[in-house]
């Protein structure tokens, strides 16, 4: 699974990884995600159903692998300097 993720994106190719909770699936997203060319100023969207999955992705993103990540969902602050902040230099286009 994770070779099958890494080579799709090495030939451009999207990829959806489905696979329970310690499978591995967070080490071909980050590789994916810094194999990329950082001049293109691409997102990454990684979905995971559980708050505390997210927690622990988002520190292992941040710190692990020296990719600026955040976590998005109900509990996200609302404020518009939350965003300014937390999303520098990203923009969805």
């Amino acid at each position: 699974m994770q070779l099958h993720a890494v080579l799709a994106d090495f030939h451009h190719l999207d990829s959806l990884i489905s696979a329970g909770t310690g499978s591995g699936k967070t080490l071909p997203t980050a590789l994916k995600i810094l194999l990329d060319n950082p001049a293109d100023n691409l997102v990454t969207i990684t979905l995971s159903p559980l708050k505390r999955l997210q927690v622990t992705q988002e520190n292992d993103f941040n710190s692990r692998y020296g990719i600026h990540t955040v976590v998005i969902n109900e509990d996200t602050p609302r404020h518009e300097a939350w965003w300014d902040v937390s999303s520098y230099n990203t923009s969805l286009v």
